[in-house]
């Protein structure tokens, strides 16, 4: 199988993708989500999907690269551009801190909708019991 790319509107300029040419769909075709050359025609290439994988992508100071790839590009100490100093921490391990705190907080907010979803559905067979 070959690779199929996702593109997402970059801008309200971009011209619809049913009225590119040929020779422009191929121009896109040949866009990468990790080079910096991602954007032609108003449009941006985001994500690749291998073989029906989705490679996930994380977007870390400007960059978007693949998750995999990640702990070996983040191999050095994060520099705070706000502190104007750098932690003793490494970038990788910034990133994956704050992705575990998004799916902690994600996990819970998934966790309430199931609570709440389950008291309905008590609340409305308990009505029903006693009609």
């Amino acid at each position: 199988m070959g690779t199929t790319t996702v593109y997402l509107r970059n801008n309200d300029i971009g011209r619809k993708l049913s009225s590119l040419t040929k020779e422009e769909l191929e121009e896109l075709g040949d866009r990468s989500p990790y080079k910096d050359d991602n954007h032609s025609l108003g449009w941006h290439v985001p994500l690749e999907l291998h073989n029906g994988n989705v490679q996930i992508l994380v977007f870390w100071k400007g960059r978007l690269m693949r998750l995999d790839q990640a702990p070996k590009e983040l191999n050095r100490k994060y520099y705070d551009k706000y502190t104007g100093k750098t932690r003793k921490e490494y970038e990788w391990t910034i990133l994956k801190k704050s992705v575990l705190n998004e799916l902690n907080g994600l996990d819970k907010d998934f966790k309430k909708s199931l609570k709440i979803l389950k008291t309905d559905r008590n609340s409305t067979s308990q009505l029903n019991d006693k009609s």
